[in-house]
């Protein structure tokens, strides 16, 4: 049975990580609907954008797809608003999504194009929307160490907002890791921390790397309530997150939710990485059996009637394609208009009041300095 429960040591901040954590069935076939909604955009999005990556040969970065990783940022897109911050490693097209970002312009990104969220500079794994919040990159624990600051700002402001930071399994490896930990947790930052565990870290198993696998562990000690979820429910993800964001928006501090997930797709690319030796064909077909996407689908049987499922699954393809051809149309990006969001030749108002007065300590034109008797 997979608990949730708080940090030892300590008194219980929440109720509602007291308790076992399983499905309350309280999810409406409406927000079920809407849940898989967002997972089937997710999904038919990585699959259209992984027939078009090699053949075509015209998205000009290297991608990381999250098909199988679906549920959590469906669940996620539920209960984030558009001011909370949310960073993402970089495996992050579900997470755009999630935020309510624009298809079109990520996937105009994707192929270099001016039209692109980041004028088709960032590309798939510095994929950002500033005016939604949503940020990515490819620094392992990069997404970690910054929404810390970002919630730290929030909590300085008095603001209701959140800081959401999704980080890999990976991020165990290093060391700020765990001074993030306990600045959360000992300034009671707004943060909700999503680790997806999906047992690899680049092409490295999870047993390799780390001797407690246990990953919430790690996090409990410095003072952080825990949650591990089944990560391919994305029911169960939603109901959790109902609960404990607005006892994050609160006030009552910040949050660690580990999730049992898997990409079935190659590290990088679309291809099937079991060639490469270090998953089997049987481990990737064994979580394809608790698919995500097709789940909740099934559990949509009684609920929705199926013609109209299938409609809002044409629709949604329609949408992806479109999507594609548009970015395929668009234009590069203009090489000055780049330059420009790169470059300045002054300082920020901000830097020019901090500095005001203040004298240089190093001179780069003085001659240098020689230590005698040489």
């Amino acid at each position: 049975m997979l608990r949730c429960r708080p940090a030892a040591g300590r008194a219980p901040s929440r109720t509602s990580l007291s308790k076992v954590v399983e499905r309350m069935t309280i999810t409406t076939p409406l927000t079920r609907l809407n849940l898989y909604s967002m997972m089937y955009l997710i999904r038919r999005t990585e699959e259209m954008l992984m027939a078009e990556y090699h053949p075509a040969d015209e998205m000009r970065c290297p991608m990381h797809f999250c098909i199988g990783q679906e549920a959590m940022p469906a669940a996620l897109s539920r209960v984030i608003a558009r001011n909370d911050v949310l960073m993402s490693h970089y495996r992050s097209h579900g997470y755009y999504l999630a935020k309510g970002a624009p298809l079109d312009a990520m996937v105009a990104e994707f192929y270099g194009k001016a039209t692109g969220a980041n004028s088709g500079v960032a590309g798939s794994m510095e994929l950002g929307a500033h005016e939604y919040n949503f940020y990515s990159g490819a620094i392992v624990a990069g997404s970690l160490f910054i929404p810390l600051g970002a919630a730290f700002s929030q909590k300085y402001r008095r603001l209701s907002d959140i800081s959401v930071s999704v980080i890999g399994d990976g991020v165990f490896d290093e060391g700020i890791t765990y001074e993030v930990f306990n600045l959360a947790a000992l300034h009671r930052l707004p943060m909700l921390i999503i680790c997806e565990n999906n047992r690899y870290a680049a092409h490295t198993a999870l047993e390799q790397r780390q001797a407690n696998p246990l990953l919430a562990e790690h996090a409990e000690v410095f003072g952080l309530p825990i949650a591990r979820l089944d990560g391919n429910d994305c029911e169960l993800l939603y109901e959790t997150l109902s609960r404990i964001v607005p006892e994050i928006r609160s006030g009552k501090g910040p949050c660690f939710i580990e999730i049992e997930t898997y990409r079935h797709c190659g590290h990088v690319g679309p291809g099937d990485d079991s060639g490469l030796g270090y998953r089997s064909a049987d481990e990737i077909e064994h979580w394809k059996a608790r698919d995500p996407v097709s789940t909740l689908r099934a559990r949509l049987a009684d609920s929705v009637d199926f013609a109209e499922l299938e409609r809002l699954e044409r629709r949604i393809e329609g949408d992806v394609l479109g999507a594609i051809d548009r970015a395929k149309g668009a234009d590069v990006a203009d090489f000055e208009a780049i330059l420009s969001n790169n470059w300045s030749n002054e300082y920020a108002a901000v830097v020019r009041e901090f500095t005001r007065g203040a004298t240089a300590s190093f001179e780069g034109s003085q001659a240098e300095a020689r230590p005698g008797p040489f």
